[in-house]
């Protein structure tokens, strides 16, 4: 690294170093207020306030839940511009852990550590602006809506990366332990399609089904067939899982109702796969509707694309963190997960790359990501913005010399 990127990385450690109880009061004042996707106006409010108090110039995304901040050039016109993004949104999960700054909200939980990705970047984004000798420019970009695949989009519509050159994000892992992390180039995620299928029958009292064309019955024999059909009908060699995660119909014990609805999701590594996935999970509705003479109605959502790391941005970053962490530390063969992340819109237009950082604690039983006891070692997030720093430093040097 040559000396001028020496100083400036000796500066921002300084800074995130001293700004490590400001992270952490960033990442427990957002947990403590979650906001679910598409209503997070508390969650982009409270990082505007800390923006606008660093004179980090910044706008609101038209529906008040996300935020972009302008373009902070370097001294140097031709320098690359690099933005930096993490996701707000909490789930609509009741949390059950016992810490004291536990969501206020009931029935929302940041449980796939959205609040941490959230302080990591501004935490980053204060120390960047305090310095004035950047071989980069940048831009930080505070994602809504990832948990429902749809804010990527809305952001890059709003002129998230326009004259941007390349993309990075961290995601906490709960399977890595602290000082550990993963960065593998190419696929990493799967295309995802959401689903909900309205099954509409006649009620009537439980005694007399004969009388009825019972929705439940209906419902969940047509389960059984996505369970045992769709597997059957793709290459086992080609990654699919389809699950029902929501069934939802009656009332009562004695009362046959009218309608059952079902929601639920397609993962596959190839989008083809995904697409004939959906056409199948269409045709078994269509025959489960005409044996139980019921009408069954599939909706779906878009189709999320499947997110790749850029191969350069990928090594670059591999390389950057086994200095810091050591080259043992670095994992950078993972498969890919059949997870969704909307990161993927932003490297389908640049070239971008997604790490993930260990949270685990060393003495504790693992708490999945999506689950209501969900916790993360908070004494790793400090980790996460001396990556971002390293990795655009580097990234920015090796486009140069391209």
């Amino acid at each position: 690294m040559e000396q001028q990127s020496i100083e400036v990385l000796r500066r921002l450690d300084k800074y995130l170093e001293e700004a490590e109880p400001k992270l952490i009061a960033f990442r427990r004042q957002i947990h403590q207020h979650p906001d679910l996707s598409g209503r997070e106006t508390n969650t982009a409010r409270f990082i505007s306030q800390v923006l606008a108090g660093a004179a980090i110039p910044h706008r609101i995304a038209a529906n008040g839940c996300g935020i972009i901040t302008e373009i902070i050039r370097s001294p140097d016109p031709a320098a690359p511009v690099i933005a930096l993004r993490a996701d707000i949104d909490a789930l609509p999960i009741q949390e059950e852990t016992d810490i004291p700054f536990r969501s206020n909200n009931p029935g929302v939980m940041h449980a796939c550590g959205h609040d941490a990705h959230a302080a990591m970047l501004l935490t980053t984004a204060l120390a960047l602006k305090q310095e004035n000798d950047l071989p980069f420019s940048w831009r930080a970009i505070f994602q809504p809506s990832e948990e429902e695949g749809q804010g990527a989009q809305q952001l890059i519509q709003e002129g998230a990366l326009e004259n941007v050159d390349g993309i990075l994000a961290l995601h906490v892992d709960p399977n890595r332990q602290i000082g550990k992390a993963g960065i593998t180039a190419g696929p990493r995620t799967a295309f995802c399609r959401d689903f909900a299928i309205e099954v509409r029958g006649r009620g009537g009292h439980a005694a007399r089904p004969y009388a009825t064309i019972d929705p439940i019955a209906a419902a969940a024999h047509l389960v059984t067939l996505i369970y045992q059909a769709l597997p059957r009908s793709s290459d086992a060699r080609d990654p699919l899982v389809v699950t029902i995660g929501m069934i939802q119909g009656g009332h009562t014990s004695n009362v046959i109702p009218d309608s059952v609805t079902l929601k639920g999701t397609i993962r596959a590594l190839r989008r083809e796969v995904a697409i004939e996935a959906s056409s199948t999970l269409e045709r078994l509705s269509e025959a489960t509707a005409q044996a139980f003479k019921a009408d069954i109605m599939v909706e779906f959502k878009n189709l999320l694309n499947g997110m790749a790391n850029d191969e350069m941005t990928a090594h670059t970053w591999a390389e950057v963190a086994g200095k810091l962490l050591g080259p043992e530390n670095v994992v950078s063969n993972d498969p890919p997960s059949l997870g969704g992340e909307d990161f993927a819109d932003y490297v389908a237009k640049v070239p971008g790359c997604m790490l993930t950082l260990g949270v685990a604690f060393p003495d504790r039983k693992v708490t999945p990501l999506h689950t209501a006891t969900f916790e993360l070692n908070e004494a790793a997030l400090s980790t996460g913005p001396k990556l971002l720093a390293r990795c655009m430093l580097h990234w920015s040097k090796k486009r140069a010399s391209v």
